[in-house]
């Protein structure tokens, strides 16, 4: 395997309003705050449709704040331009370029996580998580891991180096250079398509990978020579994130600007419905409360009527009465 180069560029990482972006080309190993940005945890997801597709999300601490973390989403899908100019991917060929992206999420809330990845994915299932107990890897190691299993493959093939070859590569590599833990949540889906396995990353690819460990200081030292040129691609890159994430962020708030209309459209719909059914009970009473006291009313004419022939009644019995004592 030829000599490890140090990768284009390396993503930023965002630990929200408290911090800013980390900083990682220094002088001095000691000042290298990409280098003291420690991974906490890989999660393995797959998506639930089509291809099931499936990514990493990946958590670093804080260079100065153990409680501070920062989320990026990592996974392998193929260039847009290459899967339209052939209409369907064939199995292996060269024409099919590999497209390894590294996203910032964003500060660790939950919501924003979330949020994010059902906006880019939809629906999806957390498979496992890769934990590490004393060995953890920099954010400046992941980087260059990453943009070494990048380098294992650039073409994209459906039954070989593919997004499950991608994950799975990545997460092996990480368990064997830094002795990660590995927990499973529910059944191990990884590299299957539905209940067919697709691949299976082979020994060699993580052996690759793990010469990393012995090129890692001469890979510092290469990183320090070339720190001003890669300090202008870092500030481009984090500029195109930026921008990237602000794009998405944009189209989630004017979707959520969307629904909020469509709710409120829908709750003055029912207010309206409310008051409608509301002014017609009011009707409805009125009109019982009109025929009941028209009941009433004629009940009271009836009763005057039959109290004015009685008493006409006695009265002409009285004259009765009174014309036969007469007689008499």
């Amino acid at each position: 395997m030829s000599e490890l180069e140090p990768p284009e560029s390396l993503p930023y990482l965002n630990f929200g309003r408290r911090h800013h972006l980390v900083q990682y080309i220094s002088d001095r190993d000691e000042e290298n705050t990409y280098m003291k940005c420690l991974l906490l945890r890989v999660e393995h997801y797959k998506c639930s449709q089509n291809v099931k597709h499936e990514f990493l999300v990946l958590y670093f601490t804080h260079w100065n704040s153990s409680s501070d973390t920062a989320v990026i989403c990592a996974d392998r899908s193929v260039e847009a331009a290459a899967a339209e100019s052939s209409g369907l991917l064939t199995p292996s060929s060269s024409e099919n370029v590999a497209q390894d992206l590294v996203t910032v999420i964003g500060g660790a809330m939950a919501t924003d996580i979330t949020q994010y990845l059902r906006f880019k994915f939809k629906s999806f299932k957390r498979i496992s998580s890769l934990s590490f107990s004393s060995d953890h890897p920099s954010a400046l190691q992941i980087s260059i891991l990453l943009d070494l299993v990048n380098k294992q493959d650039t073409n994209y093939h459906i039954f070989g180096a593919q997004c499950y070859w991608f994950c799975d590569v990545v997460c092996r590599s990480l368990e064997r250079l830094f002795q990660g833990v590995e927990e499973l949540h529910g059944p191990d889906t990884r590299g299957h398509l539905g209940l067919i396995p697709v691949v299976r990353t082979s020994e060699g690819d993580v052996s690759d990978v793990n010469q990393l460990q012995i090129q890692r200081a001469a890979t510092r030292a290469q990183i320090r020579e070339e720190g001003g040129a890669w300090a202008q691609l870092k500030i481009n890159e984090q500029q195109r994130q930026i921008a990237e994430r602000d794009r998405q962020l944009e189209e989630i708030r004017a979707e959520q600007q969307r629904q909020n209309a469509e709710r409120d459209r829908e709750n003055a719909e029912r207010d309206h419905q409310i008051m409608e059914i509301h002014a017609e009970q009011q009707r409805q009473t009125a009109e019982r409360d009109r025929q009941i006291e028209e009941i009433r009313e004629q009940e009271r004419a009836e009763q005057q009527r039959q109290f004015e022939e009685m008493r006409a009644e006695i009265e002409r019995m009285r004259a009765q009465f009174a014309a036969s004592k007469d007689i008499q």
